[in-house]
């Protein structure tokens, strides 16, 4: 008995000494599998169809915007077809002392308020069919933790170098992402949003737009930052003018509430969707489900960018110098862009815009909508619920 009592008493010392040991070791070699993913498939051999994709989107170095969040799901996608995982987990970290990058478009976020602006961001992960999990942390540390003591459950994107470098991840989603994979494969995946705000944006339509066509414009008006980016306001309201009478067609303007101009509630066929008091994933879902989408080169077009609707972006900052390969933007004619895998109607339009310009391209991608089947009794009778519940009182 008393020789049991000592061995016992053994293992509990030797639990006391290296169990801490061994775990700080274990949580290493995890670790270093998020820097150098191939020693994950030696020293962490799950099955793949056990394994999810965790992607990061790190405040510090990563904007606070609409644009890029949707990249990274758009990235996610491509990911998740490369490694054959069904779910995407998503993971957004942020430095209380310093919660946004260095662009002074950022600078009214502080540690005080950083959680009330995580608020207006987070619903963007909507667009992605395949979320799983939703990951909020206030450590870099702890998400590092994390990483290290589930590295068996994950692929982790971006790698661990990637992440400690804080590397802004625009140009590695377009110049490697989803550049090798329509290489591959003749095509990128599409940005989806979940069924239920489909579902909502049907309801939307029925109800305020139907039987004429929805068209989205993204109408950016922004009187503090990169003012050069903004929409010419006359202009569109001298486009929606010329439409009135020629096209059936509804315009669903996009915007911050401080963005919206009085002078487009006295046009007949625009409506304003802030005057429904939508939130950013509902916006995204109208961009989605419209026929067409135009305006400015700002967030939202990301969702038009990732599908095969006609869209025209205006006034655009984009061009061949942004990306590490000549083919990746192609010119059509004179004042016209189009990535590498966009359809022949899915244009950028360089410099600012004019109402002849406005006129003739929405004209062109005119021709691929068929009002006949936006206009149909079938098309009017989706979702005779109208407004989509909600818990909210």
């Amino acid at each position: 008995m008393r020789t049991n009592g000592l061995m016992e008493s053994g293992r509990r010392a030797a639990g006391l000494i290296f169990g801490p040991l061994y775990r700080s070791a274990r949580r290493v070699a995890r670790f270093v599998t998020w820097i150098f993913p191939a020693l994950g498939k030696l020293l962490l051999p799950t099955p793949a169809n056990e394994r999810r994709l965790l992607a990061i989107y790190d405040t510090s170095c990563q904007p606070f915007s609409v644009g890029d969040i949707l990249l990274i799901h758009e990235a996610s996608l491509v990911l998740r077809e490369r490694h054959r995982v069904d779910i995407v987990d998503f993971a957004l970290v942020f430095d209380p002392k310093h919660p946004a990058s260095s662009d002074p478009a950022f600078t009214s976020i502080t540690e005080g308020n950083a959680m009330y602006h995580l608020a207006s961001i987070l619903p963007i992960a909507q667009v992605n069919q395949q979320l799983g999990s939703l990951f909020v942390f206030n450590s870099h540390w702890h998400l590092q933790r994390f990483i290290a003591d589930n590295a068996d459950l994950y692929h982790v994107w971006p790698t661990g170098w990637k992440f400690a470098t804080q590397e802004y991840l625009y140009y590695t989603i377009f110049d490697d992402l989803l550049y090798n994979h329509y290489k591959e494969h003749g095509s990128i995946p599409h940005l989806s949003c979940r069924p239920f705000l489909r579902d909502w944006a049907e309801a939307f339509y029925q109800e305020r737009v139907y039987p004429q066509v929805p068209i989205t414009v993204n109408m950016r008006n922004n009187k503090a930052f990169h003012t050069h980016r903004n929409l010419r306001l006359e202009c569109w309201l001298e486009f929606f003018h010329h439409c009135e009478t020629r096209y059936p067609a509804k315009f669903v303007i996009i915007c911050a509430r401080t963005e919206i101009d009085d002078r487009l509630r006295q046009c007949p066929n625009v409506i304003i969707a802030k005057d429904y008091h939508t939130g950013v994933e509902q916006d995204l879902a109208l961009i989605h489900t419209a026929a067409i989408h135009m305006g400015a080169d700002s967030g939202p077009i990301v969702m038009a960018l990732f599908n095969d609707k006609p869209y025209l972006i205006v006034n655009t900052v984009t061009g061949p110098h942004y990306f590490s390969r000549p083919d990746m933007i192609q010119q059509d004619e004179e004042s016209f862009l189009h990535f590498w895998f966009a359809g022949p109607l899915q244009r950028y339009a360089v410099g600012p815009e004019t109402t002849e310009l406005l006129i003739s391209q929405f004209a062109r991608m005119w021709t691929a909508v068929d009002a006949q089947l936006w206009r149909s009794p079938a098309n009017l009778e989706k979702n005779p619920g109208g407004e989509v519940a909600t818990w909210l009182r």
